[in-house]
Parts: structure tokens; C-alpha cells; sequence
């Protein structure tokens, strides 16, 4: 993430896969996701996780793209 940048965007659209996945495998995913954003580099500990976070991840890495274009 960013030097200094203190949030980042889960997006509305977003919620169908959360709603998909069990709750056990959504709560490592948000876990994951907050690990991510805070440069912790975390490891998928199954396929279906990795597979999930994949979209977002690369959601992410635009939307940092467009700030770092901003700032």
C-alpha cells in the first residue's frame, strides 16, 4: 500500500462472492485482505481462497495505480 495511505475500497459489487463463500473461508478472505493492504504479503492457505482474492487483489492494484496517479 501507499506510503501514509490509511483506507482502501471494497466495492458493493463485491459482496456476491463474499455471500458465496462459506463463512468459515469469508472471514480468512477478509482477514487475507487486510493483510494484503497492510504489506504483510500473505500466503493463501487453500485454492479457494487464493482463487477468491484474485479479483480483489487486482481491484486493489488499480485502485492504487488511479491514487498514486492522484497524489
Amino acid at each position: 500500500m501507499a506510503k501514509d495511505k490509511k483506507s482502501f475500497i471494497l466495492y458493493c459489487d463485491q459482496q456476491g462472492l463474499f455471500n458465496k463463500l462459506p463463512d468459515e473461508i469469508a472471514g480468512k478472505l477478509i482477514k487475507h485482505i487486510f493483510a494484503y493492504v497492510n504489506d504483510e504479503n500473505p500466503i493463501a492457505s487453500d485454492l479457494l481462497l487464493e482463487i477468491a482474492f484474485e479479483p480483489i487483489k487486482l481491484q486493489l492494484k488499480r485502485d492504487l495505480r488511479k491514487y498514486d496517479d492522484y497524489i
